[in-house]
């Protein structure tokens, strides 16, 4: 768990940028993630960025698999990963929403729960492709959706597993990280607490994004 957790501080975004004199802390909506870095570098660098991140939730399992670990330690070794991405060691324990690195997560634990799961973000993906004014909130809204869905399919199958408990812990790691991410910034605009805190855990906007100070990717 400690080598999932301080491997998954490493972030691959924020290195990729920095690679080309880029800061993602100073730069869009200040994420360390890939769809900050998309809008920093290119779509292409964004990719391999969140391709990264969504490998150290899927390694994460996987290499605790293979070392013949039980269930319970793969799964708490994936959520180890998670807990890395969204509070790196390596960056003031202030990284990104680890969206990916869940994803990797689920992939790993129960391949068809995700794809599954991942129906709402290809909705989502697709009417923010297709559908004029572009709709800003959904796909933030789909990804929590995807969390939900996950433990959701596999309790429906199987009752309540190890797989149910960590597929519900992932949800509650991206619920807090969306809640606590520069929530002090938020507060101190005098924005209704309700208000802000409702806006950061259904679509990860913080009270800046909502006055135009920071930007929305």
């Amino acid at each position: 768990m400690v080598v999932s957790y301080l491997g998954a501080s490493i972030s691959f975004p924020y290195w990729i940028a920095r690679a080309k004199g880029i800061d993602l802390r100073s730069y869009g909506s200040r994420k360390l993630g890939g769809s900050n870095l998309a809008k920093a570098v290119t779509p292409w660098h964004g990719v391999a960025g969140g391709v990264l991140d969504g490998a150290k939730g899927f390694a994460a399992v996987v290499i605790a698999r293979a070392l013949g670990l039980p269930l319970e330690t793969q799964l708490l070794c994936g959520l180890a990963a998670i807990a890395g991405q969204m509070w790196p060691v390596f960056h003031q324990f202030d990284g990104g929403r680890a969206n990916a690195t869940a994803w990797g997560f689920q992939l790993a634990a129960d391949f068809i729960a995700f794809f599954i799961a991942w129906i709402p973000v290809i909705v989502a993906a697709v009417l923010r492709i297709t559908v004029r004014p572009r709709p800003k909130r959904l796909l933030p809204i789909a990804n929590l959706l995807s969390y939900a869905v996950f433990p959701a399919v596999i309790w429906e199958q199987e009752g309540t597993t190890a797989t149910v408990l960590a597929g519900l812990a992932a949800l509650v790691l991206v619920v807090v990280r969306r809640l606590t991410a520069g929530l002090s910034e938020d507060l101190a605009t005098g924005a209704p607490a309700v208000r802000v805190l409702l806006n950061r855990a259904l679509f990860d906007r913080s009270e800046l994004q909502e006055r135009g100070l920071v930007a929305i990717t």
